[in-house]
């Protein structure tokens, strides 16, 4: 899935390093096969965001002299560090990402000295390892931000994956290849989003009926949502050891004609064991003792935003509904967030974790500090 491929190129074109400030202190290097990157400001003020990346088909490398991306300018001017690992695996790594980030940690506390705080920062799978993160290790950190983050169940959000799939399948046939298993080979290059396009053109009440039962997206984003489906679900299967996913026991409802939809979609059934395997990577427990706070866009066609609410749910019923917020940008798109709402997030996150003051949830809420910037240059 597109959940990180191009964030930090879009971010970049948004913003840069252009004020004369002091520069951080960079280090790049590997720890057990995983590439990782630490900055530390002149003025560091012993606290350190700890941040997740999302998913990438292959692990991220750091390149010396290469920028930071400037959603992360606000935090280093506030004096926190920042340390990122590339995970040791791509796909969907939360096992890997897990334990690299912990090692990580772990030599950056050896080096650095013990910091004062640490808080945990993550991007659309990364906001599953954040929630994954704070429940799991409330004692290391005092609060979480994530953004466009899978905060719903993992097994959750790949079967509506899943189902969406098999229902274009049945609209479509033969233009995806095999679910089960997907074909090694496969990949969601142009020549196959070129190709989902071209079949949706054909038959626009179909579109139609995909994009209200699947609840999010638009037609345009609908391909890239389609082809990216199966790098998925390949993924997932090579990872868990057989099929995690299926559409056996799902009526679908609102596509505008269920009853031939459901007599005709082509039905699967998950392997119990690998269904186990997606289901612990990762199902939150609710157990949110610390802040988090959760910001998404609207229209976010990957990761829908109102999976964040099932999370809200979770908590409630865990007893721990006042250490979550929700809020919001009106935008459509993943993870299209600009360096100054990433910094109105972060310094939210700051209040509520330092000073109790609790955000609000909604819209993610003006900056002053940020318009006054503005108003001045």
């Amino acid at each position: 899935m597109k959940f990180f491929r191009g964030v930090l190129l879009a971010l970049t074109a948004l913003a840069s390093y252009a004020h004369a400030e002091t520069k951080p202190a960079t280090e790049i290097g590997t720890l057990a096969g995983a590439a990782y990157r630490i900055d530390v400001p002149p003025d560091w003020n012993r606290r350190v965001v700890v941040f997740f990346h999302g998913t990438s088909e292959t692990p991220l490398l750091y390149t010396a002299g290469e920028p930071l991306s400037p959603m992360f300018r606000h935090i280093l001017q506030r004096k926190y560090a920042v340390i990122q690992s590339g995970y040791s695996a791509g796909g969907w790594a939360l096992e890997e990402a897990e334990k690299d980030t912990e090692r990580l940690r772990g030599h950056f506390a050896a080096s650095q000295g013990k910091p004062d705080q640490f808080l945990v920062m993550g991007m659309s799978m990364g906001g599953a390892l954040v929630a994954m993160t704070i429940e799991r290790h409330a004692d290391i950190y005092a609060g979480a931000l994530s953004l466009c983050g899978v905060l719903e169940p993992s097994d959750a959000l790949f079967q509506r994956d899943f189902a969406l799939a098999a229902a274009f399948d049945y609209y479509f046939p033969g233009v995806l290849p095999a679910f089960v298993p997907v074909p090694a080979d496969y990949v969601a290059d142009k020549r196959m989003v070129a190709k989902i396009t071209a079949a949706l053109a054909s038959k626009p009440a179909a579109v139609q009926a995909l994009l209200r039962w699947y609840g999010t997206a638009d037609a345009k984003s609908l391909p890239d949502v389609v082809a990216d489906t199966l790098t998925d679900f390949r993924d997932l299967q090579r990872r868990a050891g057989g099929n995690p996913l299926g559409n056996a026991d799902l009526i679908y409802v609102n596509s505008g004609d269920d009853a031939a939809l459901n007599a005709g979609v082509r039905r699967y059934r998950a392997d119990a064991q690998a269904a186990a395997w997606l289901a612990r990577w990762y199902t939150p427990s609710g157990k949110l003792t610390r802040p988090l706070l959760a910001v998404h866009d609207i229209g976010d066609p990957l990761v829908p935003a109102a999976g964040a609410f099932t999370y809200a749910l979770t908590v409630q019923r865990a007893g721990h509904a006042d250490n979550f917020v929700q809020q919001y940008v009106a935008r459509e798109g993943h993870c299209v967030f600009t360096p100054d709402e990433v910094a109105r997030a972060f310094d939210q996150l700051v209040d509520w974790v330092d000073a109790g003051k609790r955000p609000a949830p909604g819209a993610v809420p003006d900056h002053p500090r940020m318009q006054a910037k503005e108003t001045t240059r």
